[in-house]
C-alpha cells in the first residue's frame, strides 16, 4: 500500500492542473508486472498464496498475494470513494482510498470531495477450487522449486520444468504435510430464505460444504478493465492486496440496515477476506503443471518439456499403462473400463458443429458389483486429475442435497450448489447405493439440473420464476447396478470385474503430465481419407449387426478415437489405431447384449 500512494503521489505532484482530480489509474499494475518481473512465471510463484495457508491470519494485512479460485457469484457494482482529502490543521492532501476497504489516518481528518470523487468497482464472491485432488494442491504448493529460472546462457524453450510432488520407490505419492486447520469461526451451511440475520449467519456458501477446512472463499475487488470482467463458474488467479479488518466483523450480532432484507454480501474479514486485484489471470481446465499465462507457456517450451519428459523411447507408453494399470485395479482388472475411463479423461470439447460440441461425452459403468466399492475408482481417478468430485446420487440426496444454485433474494447472494463446479472437473455420479424411493420437488429439479448438465453441458441457477442457464464442461461418469437410472451417458459399459486380477500402479506423475498435456488445447485431429472410409464402412456394418446403435454413435466415437490417440502421442488417427478402437467398441457392444441393453 505504501508504493501505491508513492505513485499515486507521484502522478499528483506531477499533474499539470493541480485543481483538478486525477485520473483513476496512475500506471500501478505495469509498475508491478515490471518491478516484480512478473513475466517470468518463478517470481510469480515467490508471492504468497492463500490456497497454501493452513490459517489466513499467518499472513499480514495488505500483503501482496495470490488466490487460485472459482467465480461463485457476482456482485452488483460498489461504489465507493476512490479520493479524500485529508486535513491536518491548514495543510491538506489528496489521498486515494483505491485497494483498500477503509481509509485510516490517525489524528487527521478525512472529507470526500464530491461527485468526481466517486467511483465503482467489481465485487465477485470467489472459493477455493471445488474438489482440487491432494496432488494437485501438492504440485502447486511445489511449484516454486519446479520452475526453473529463464537465463542467458539457455534457450528460452529449455526453461521450464513441470514436474509433481516425488514419488516414493512403491510408486506413492510423497505430500507435504499440511499444519491442522484451525478456524476460529465454525461457519453453518447457507440455507436460503431462513432469516438470514448476519452476514456471518449465511456461512462460507462453498460448493461442497465439506471443503470448509481446506481454504478460506475470499471477496475479491476488481478496478479498471478487470471490474466487470469475470463470469460465474470462471477459473482464474487473482494478484491482490490481502484485506483482513476487525472493524468490519459483526461477531454475530444483528446488523442494523435500512434495506428490508439484511445484506448476506458483507460478511466480516475475519470470515471472508477482502482481495483487491491487481492482476486476473484466466487458468481454463486448470492443470497445476500447467499454470501459467498463455503468452509464458509457449509452444515451443511444450515442445521442449514433452522431449525431456516424454520423448524418451517408450515414456508415452509407459505413462499411459502406469494410468490404465491405476485404473484397472480400481476397477477390479477390467482393463477395457479402464481404457474408457481414461479415454473420458483425456477428453475435451474442441470445437461445435449444428448445436453438437466435438469432443463431448459420458460413461456409464454399469451393472456394478456389490463387493466393488466405487470410492476406489474415485481414488485412481483422484491421483490423476487435478479435479474430481464424487457424489452419491439416491433418492435421499437428491431430495435434501442442494444441487444447483439458487438465487437467495432475501439474502441477496447466489447459494452454491454441489453442481457448481470448475470446468474440466471429473464428476463421478455414484447410483451404486440407488434404492427404490419417491424424491420430491427438489429431487426432481437435481435431476433436470444434472440432465442440463450432463447433455448439454448447462448449469441451471434457480431464479425462483425462471433458470438461468451457465455454460460449464465437465467429465461425467456414471456408476449404477444397472444402466443408469437418467439414462443420459452416450456410452454404456457393464463391467467385469475380475478379483482375481492385481496389479500395481507407479510412475502417476509422467501420466498426470500427460493427459495436463492433452487436455491444455482444444485441438482436432487428424483422420486420413482412408481411415475415414473404413470408419464408415465399420460404423455402417456395426448398426446392422446391433439395430439400437443411434446416429450420435458415430461422433462418439470420433471423440473416443481422438483421445485414445492423444494418450499415445499420436495426433493422426492410423488405420491400426481405429482397429483397436473398434475392438473396444465391439467388446463394449458385445457386453450390452449379453447384459440385455442391446438387441442383435
Amino acid at each position: 500500500m505504501g508504493v501505491i500512494d508513492e505513485l499515486f503521489a507521484h502522478e499528483r505532484n506531477y499533474a499539470k492542473d493541480q485543481n483538478q482530480l486525477p485520473p483513476g489509474k496512475w500506471n500501478e499494475k505495469d509498475h508491478f508486472l515490471r518491478s516484480l518481473q512478473l513475466a517470468d512465471e518463478e517470481n510469480f510463484a515467490k508471492i504468497p498464496c492463500l490456497n497454501d495457508v493452513a490459517v489466513v491470519e499467518d499472513i499480514a494485512p495488505f500483503t501482496l498475494v495470490r488466490y487460485r479460485c472459482l467465480v461463485q457469484d457476482i456482485f452488483e457494482p460498489e461504489m465507493y470513494n476512490m479520493f479524500l482529502l485529508e486535513k491536518d490543521g491548514a495543510s491538506q492532501r489528496l489521498v486515494t482510498t483505491k485497494y483498500r476497504e477503509s481509509y485510516f489516518s490517525e489524528g487527521k481528518d478525512l472529507q470526500e470531495v464530491g461527485r468526481g470523487g466517486l467511483s465503482s468497482r467489481g465485487a465477485y464472491y470467489c472459493v477455493p477450487l471445488p474438489g482440487e485432488t491432494a496432488w494437485s494442491r501438492a504440485t502447486s504448493k511445489q511449484q516454486i522449486s519446479k520452475v526453473v529460472v529463464s537465463s542467458t546462457k539457455r534457450g528460452r524453450d529449455e526453461d521450464v520444468d513441470m514436474e509433481g510432488p516425488n514419488e516414493t520407490q512403491n510408486g506413492e505419492t510423497e505430500m507435504p504435510s499440511r499444519p491442522q486447520q484451525r478456524s476460529k469461526i465454525d461457519a453453518p451451511v447457507p440455507k436460503p430464505s431462513q432469516g438470514i440475520q448476519n452476514a456471518d449467519s449465511f456461512g462460507l456458501n462453498l460448493p461442497l460444504p465439506w471443503e470448509s477446512q481446506k481454504s478460506r472463499p475470499c471477496i475479491v475487488k476488481l478496478y479498471d478493465e478487470d471490474a466487470d470482467s469475470l463470469k460465474v463458474c470462471e477459473t482464474v488467479e487473482i494478484l491482490g492486496i490481502l484485506c483482513i479488518d476487525p472493524s468490519l466483523a459483526n461477531l454475530g450480532e444483528q446488523v442494523a440496515t435500512s434495506w428490508p432484507f439484511p445484506d448476506a454480501r458483507s460478511p466480516s474479514t475475519a470470515l471472508v477476506p477482502r482481495l483487491h486485484g491487481l492482476l486476473v489471470r484466466r487458468l481454463p481446465f486448470y492443470h497445476p503443471l500447467f499454470p501459467f499465462s498463455p503468452d509464458w507457456l509457449s509452444e515451443a517450451r511444450l515442445a521442449s518439456a514433452f522431449q525431456r519428459r516424454l520423448a524418451g523411447p517408450g515414456a508415452v507408453a509407459a505413462a499411459r499403462e502406469a494410468a490404465i494399470k491405476s485404473l484397472q485395479k480400481s476397477l477390479g482388472g477390467d482393463e477395457v473400463a479402464a481404457e474408457y475411463v481414461l479415454a473420458l479423461l483425456a477428453s475435451r470439447v474442441y470445437g461445435h458443429i449444428n448445436g453438437t460440441s466435438l469432443g463431448h461425452w459420458s460413461l456409464n459403468l454399469s451393472h456394478w458389483p456389490s463387493q466393488l466399492p466405487v470410492s476406489s475408482l474415485f481414488d485412481a481417478v483422484s491421483d490423476l486429475a487435478p479435479l474430481a468430485v464424487h457424489l452419491e446420487v439416491t433418492a435421499g440426496t437428491l431430495s435434501a442435497g442442494q444441487w444447483k444454485p439458487k438465487k437467495d433474494f432475501e439474502a441477496n447472494r447466489l447459494v452454491a450448489g454441489r453442481l457448481q463446479l470448475a470446468p474440466g472437473t471429473f464428476v463421478l455420479l455414484d447410483e451404486s447405493e440407488m434404492q427404490p424411493g419417491d424424491v420430491n420437488d427438489n429431487g426432481v429439479r437435481a435431476l433436470q439440473a444434472i440432465s442440463s448438465l450432463v447433455s448439454d453441458q448447462q448449469l441451471p441457477c434457480d431464479f425462483s420464476t425462471y433458470d438461468v442457464k451457465i455454460p460449464l464442461e465437465l467429465k461425467c461418469l456414471f456408476a449404477s447396478k444397472g444402466v443408469s437410472i437418467l439414462k443420459l451417458a452416450d456410452v454404456v459399459l457393464p463391467l467385469r470385474a475380475n478379483a482375481a486380477q492385481s496389479v500395481d500402479s507407479i510412475g502417476l506423475d509422467a501420466a498426470r503430465f500427460l493427459l495436463g498435456l492433452i487436455t491444455r488445447q482444444t485441438k482436432p485431429f487428424r483422420m486420413p481419407e482412408d481411415v475415414a472410409t473404413a470408419f464408415s464402412q465399420d460404423f455402417a456394418q456395426l448398426r446392422q449387426e446391433f439395430r439400437e446403435i443411434e446416429q450420435r454413435t458415430v461422433y462418439v466415437w470420433s471423440f473416443l478415437a481422438r483421445a485414445i490417440c492423444f494418450t499415445h502421442g499420436e495426433e493422426e488417427l492410423t488405420i491400426e489405431r481405429w482397429r483397436s478402437v473398434l475392438a473396444l467398441e465391439r467388446e463394449r457392444l458385445k457386453r450390452c447384449a449379453e447384459a440385455g441393453i442391446l438387441q442383435k
